[in-house]
């Protein structure tokens, strides 16, 4: 079977055009409907806009009109920051969200708010229960994803699959990171992931995901699923998918392609790869791996008696390499995390 992925350029004065012909080549038409009930996820990762960090308000409602030319039913969503940094109703306030969703008649929901329904994810330390929002779980026809795509201090790599940890509705789901690879393929299935619109106006170099160095890149791309989108952009960052455990997992327990080899694109990928990206870590940041991957450290920082020793201990030894402003209170900042 052949995945299908579109990617072009686009300027300010084309991008709606070119969002359309992107959906186009992964016949979106057969699949998002006039009755469909399609929820919208961007990367809101960081309490206001920041190029290569966060989805770009004005790329977001370009994505917004298009699908409204098909379906009105549309909500946008996002959850409050990790390690309660701040609430999704201020980044909604400086992306403008509440001016963009008004005026096209959308919603827009912090998942924090909204009821949850817990779900179990099973992993190498058995079953471990996830909050997720009732309502998408029972409603949505299709969850798509809007994501940025960032080299990432911890993960390698961040873009379409890991922009769907944002859709836990637990401001310290940091505590949960241990068996994350796991809770992904969940999540996107239960929320019914599919369609992914890649914001590449900005992809973010270096030290991502908050503290990269954005680069302009002007490129817009669909594809028919995230991990079809993710495979895409690591081959265009010359990313190796073998690197990125999370992605791994997801080419064992999704639904999608396996290898480029098995995505059908609209033209080469060659003209497009115009940057040199690298992966840089400090070596403060190796602290964040091992609180990122490991139960016991998760339980020590977050769960323990002794946690609020542990934060600022953690937080003394790092000094302010990875603060987000006021909003950093723990071992790794999950608002810079997607």
């Amino acid at each position: 079977m052949k995945y299908r992925a579109a990617i072009d350029y686009f300027d300010k004065d084309n991008l709606n055009t070119k969002i359309r012909d992107c959906l186009e080549w992964v016949n979106w038409k057969d699949r998002i409907y006039p009755d469909s009930r399609i929820y919208v996820k961007p990367n809101l990762t960081f309490p206001e806009f920041r190029r290569g960090v966060t989805t770009s308000p004005h790329f977001l409602a370009a994505a917004l009109d298009v699908l409204k030319e098909r379906t009105r039913h549309i909500t946008v969503f996002e959850a409050d920051g990790g390690n309660n940094s701040y609430p999704a109703e201020k980044a909604f306030e400086t992306h403008n969200l509440y001016k963009i969703c008004k005026e096209r008649g959308i919603r827009l929901i912090n998942l924090s708010r909204e009821e949850r329904t817990y779900v179990e994810v099973s992993t190498p330390y058995g079953k471990q229960s996830l909050p997720l929002s009732k309502e998408i779980v029972e409603n949505a026809d299709m969850t798509i994803s809007v994501p940025v795509p960032k080299m990432h201090f911890v993960a390698r790599y961040t873009g379409a699959v890991k922009n769907h940890w944002g859709a836990v509705p637990d401001s310290m789901r940091l505590r949960n990171h241990f068996y994350l690879e796991y809770a992904l393929p969940e999540i996107m299935k239960l929320m019914k992931s599919g369609i992914t619109i890649v914001d590449g106006e900005y992809f973010l170099d270096n030290n991502g995901p908050v503290n990269g160095d954005p680069v302009k890149m002007n490129i817009v791309m669909a594809t028919d699923s995230p991990l079809s989108a993710d495979i895409a952009l690591m081959e265009l960052m010359d990313v190796n998918p073998n690197r990125v455990e999370y992605i791994q997992t997801a080419l064992k327990k999704c639904n999608g392609p396996k290898s480029i080899n098995e995505i059908e694109f609209n033209t080469g990928l060659a003209k497009f790869k115009t940057h040199a990206f690298t992966y840089q870590r400090d070596p403060m940041d190796y602290l964040a791996l091992v609180g990122f991957k490991s139960r016991l450290v998760t339980w020590l920082v977050y769960l323990s008696p002794l946690r609020d020793m542990a934060h600022k201990l953690v937080k003394t030894l790092r000094g302010s390499s990875r603060q987000v402003n006021t909003y950093y209170t723990g071992i790794e900042h999950e608002a810079g995390s997607r």
